[in-house]
Order: C-alpha cells, then sequence, then structure tokens
C-alpha cells in the first residue's frame, strides 16, 4: 500500500496538535473554548507539516524545535481564518458554524486576537532571520486581502491579478512555514531557496484547487457551500476564466458583478462555468505549477522527507477536499 505524504511524520504531528492546544489555553473559559471550537474543527495542517518536513529534509536533529514553530503558524493562518470569516460574513467552515455565529461577532474578533498574539509570541522567539520571513508573509497576507477586496465583483480582473491576490492570502505563508523550518535546521542558502521555491508552488497550487472546488465540489467533503466564492464576489481563477468564454461569458459576467445574487443567479452561473474549459484550464495551470515545485524540491539531498515533499505536491492536485 503506498504510503500517503504525511506518514513520515506521524507522531510529529501528533505533537502539534498537542503544541497548538498548549499554547492557546487561556485561563478564561470561555475564551478557551473558543479557541479549541476554531482549532478542532480541523484542517489539513499543511503549514506546520511543511516546517517540520523542511527541517527534517534539511537535517535537523531536534524535531521540538520545528514542531513550536509549525504550531505557531498554524496558530496564526487559524486566527487569520476567523477574521476573513467575519468580514466574508461566512456561517460555515470545514463542515461547522463558524466561530462567530457559534458565538458571536465581538467575542470572535477578540478570540481571533488573542491567538494571532499567541502565534506570533511563539514565531518571535526565533531568529532574526526567521523572525523578517514571519514578518514579510504577514504582511503579504493583508496585502492580499486588500486587493482581493478591491477586485470583488469587478469583472476587469485579470489572471495576474488573481495570482497576485493568492500569493499574498496563501502562498508567503506557506513558503514561510517551510523556509523557517529550513532556517531552523541551519540549512544551506541553496536549500533555503529550494524548499521555499517548492512551498511557494504548492501554495499557489493548493488555492488554485481550492477555487476550483468551490464550483465543482461537495460540501460532504469541503465543508463549505459550493458558489460562495461566486456570492461573495471572490475573483477566483475559474471564474476568471470562465468570464472570457465567448458563449457564456457574459451571464457568468453579470451574475458576478451582483453584489446579492439569488440562489437561482448562483446555481446558473456555476452550471455555465462548469460548460466552459475554465475548470480544466484551472487544473492544468495548477499541475504546471506542482510540476516545477517537484523539479525544485529534488535539488536538496535525497530522504525519506523529501519524498514526502514530492508526495504532497501529488496529493495537492488530486484532493476534493
Amino acid at each position: 500500500m503506498a504510503q500517503a505524504w504525511y506518514d513520515t511524520i506521524s507522531k510529529e504531528l501528533i505533537m502539534i496538535e498537542d503544541e497548538i492546544h498548549s499554547v492557546i489555553r487561556s485561563n478564561n473559559e470561555e475564551l478557551n473554548a473558543m479557541c479549541h471550537y476554531t482549532i478542532d474543527s480541523g484542517g489539513k495542517r499543511i503549514r506546520p507539516a511543511m516546517c517540520v518536513l523542511a527541517y527534517l529534509a534539511c537535517g535537523g536533529k531536534d524535531v521540538s524545535k520545528a514542531v513550536s514553530l509549525g504550531s505557531a503558524y498554524e496558530i496564526v493562518h487559524t486566527a487569520s481564518l476567523i477574521h476573513d470569516d467575519i468580514n466574508d460574513k461566512s456561517e460555515i467552515r470545514r463542515g461547522r458554524r463558524t466561530l462567530h455565529k457559534e458565538f458571536c461577532v465581538s467575542k470572535a474578533i477578540v478570540a481571533g486576537d488573542y491567538m494571532m498574539a499567541k502565534g506570533f509570541q511563539a514565531l518571535g522567539a526565533t531568529s532574526n532571520d526567521i523572525v523578517d520571513v514571519i514578518v514579510e508573509a504577514a504582511s503579504r497576507m493583508s496585502e492580499g486581502e486588500f486587493i482581493q477586496k478591491d477586485f470583488e465583483h469587478i469583472t476587469k480582473v485579470t489572471e495576474d491579478d488573481y495570482y497576485e491576490i493568492i500569493n499574498g492570502k496563501t502562498s508567503k505563508l506557506i513558503e514561510a512555514c517551510a523556509k523557517s523550518g529550513a532556517f531552523l535546521a541551519d540549512a544551506e542558502d541553496r536549500y533555503v531557496d529550494a524548499i521555499g521555491d517548492y512551498a511557494h508552488g504548492i501554495g499557489m497550487a493548493f488555492q488554485m484547487i481550492d477555487d476550483t472546488l468551490d464550483v465543482i465540489g461537495d460540501i460532504n467533503n469541503t465543508g463549505k457551500r459550493v458558489g460562495l466564492d461566486l456570492i461573495e464576489g471572490k475573483p477566483t481563477l475559474p471564474t476568471i476564466l470562465a468570464m472570457s468564454d465567448p458563449t457564456y461569458g457574459p451571464r457568468i459576467a453579470e451574475v458576478f458583478m451582483k453584489t446579492e445574487p439569488s440562489e437561482e443567479e448562483v446555481y446558473e452561473a456555476l452550471t455555465l462555468i462548469r460548460k466552459t474549459d475554465a475548470i480544466e484550464l484551472c487544473r492544468q495551470k495548477a499541475e504546471a505549477i506542482i510540476d516545477e515545485a517537484i523539479e525544485r524540491i529534488m535539488t536538496i539531498p535525497e530522504s525519506i522527507y523529501r519524498d514526502s515533499f514530492v508526495s504532497l505536491a501529488k496529493y495537492i492536485i488530486s484532493r476534493d477536499r
């Protein structure tokens, strides 16, 4: 039976869960419950896994250091999702009610702030090189969100605009996780760069596939309703490509421009997007990025952890959740 990409770090992933719960623990009972509600809703843990794999692939010996660092990144990422859900007025994430719907908006904001603070506190206790990577990633995340907001419901958004958005909001943090793990292991610059390039590609492809699932996914797998990005007017690659279709593009664009499309209009637009070649084109573009990422990771020393990186890349393309 073929190994899953995470099999080589299965023990470390358990350590990560324990570390996350330890770091976010609060003396306030309700705040503690809110933080654990969010963390326990699941997640792929790709960001901390990247950190641990990079550390071990570069010869790191004390894996607890990478576990602590990767856990901190996951806490920051999860905190950002709390704020995203509030901004987007989302009701479901990972098959559960979002935090602000389960509790209330004001307290969810505070819980997100608390988790962000705890995450950055843990990240700050590292080297200057790693702190620089963290600050850059955090800055780009904010910029990516702003750019996305500027293009919501705007049909003139381009493919390059889309790549700029996901580079900031998704890819940079994943890249930071991997590079930090390599830095922590005192890896050579060429290996840090190779791992960073690989992780950047993984982040880009991850978001591109995620956006296709908003069109063709199953809520039982993805944990969120199909068409949510279209309702919110988020400029995803499938929508951008589909709007250029000569037959169906104009109607898709009409629905995309609406700030409050009806359920019928959203269903119609999703059906039309599926009739175009947008989903297949998106997958092809993501596969090309993954191929480049694998090519880069093959330049680091051979190990079972490098093999896991390759398996992770293949999983990103094939995932349905």
